[in-house]
């Protein structure tokens, strides 16, 4: 009776893992866990793959096609960091942001003389600006964040025709 229900239960997970690599499925669902992720694009035995990952996942992800299937691994995300990186300014400015995670506020410290106001904006996940505020050059900026909620986000710092973006934690 015990190996009656074992090979049950076997055959019942082979049947849904099958019907769920169908491409045409309904129970398909993409999905998406971050805010951005990258692209490179390999050329190996004469084909060309993109490979895509995503922030917090360690394994590689991406799209293999061929005549008869398409495989698909991982999550692609979408690029939030293209809406808030300037192409315009450089993404070289040097910075250190602390505490992070962080309560009520952060402390930027920059490790190049700074001689031109510096432009703080945070973002959400989705790219929404949620803070922003010029201040006077300073070299050790503290900034206060009041009444953000406990997130992630992404600092924006620009100074002296640079820039600079890290992910925060407000805890």
């Amino acid at each position: 009776m015990k190996q009656q229900r074992l090979l049950f239960i076997f055959i019942f997970f082979i049947f849904f893992r099958l019907n769920a690599q169908v491409t045409s499925s309904e129970k398909l669902v993409r999905s998406t866990t971050g805010v951005s992720g990258s692209s490179e694009i390999i050329a190996a035995n004469n084909k060309t793959y993109v490979i895509q990952q995503s922030i917090g996942q360690a394994s590689a992800i991406g799209t293999f096609n061929n005549v008869d299937y398409i495989l698909r691994q991982g999550f692609i995300q979408p690029n939030v960091l293209a809406k808030i990186i300037d192409k315009d300014i450089p993404l070289n400015l040097e910075a250190i942001i602390y505490p992070n995670p962080f309560v009520e506020s952060v402390t930027i410290s920059f490790s190049e003389q700074i001689t031109d106001k510096v432009e703080v904006v945070v973002f959400d996940v989705l790219g929404r600006v949620v803070f922003s505020k010029n201040y006077n050059a300073e070299q050790n900026l503290q900034v206060q964040f009041n009444n953000l909620p406990v997130a992630n986000y992404i600092l924006k710092v620009t100074a002296n025709n640079k820039q600079f973006i890290k992910n925060i934690i407000n805890k």
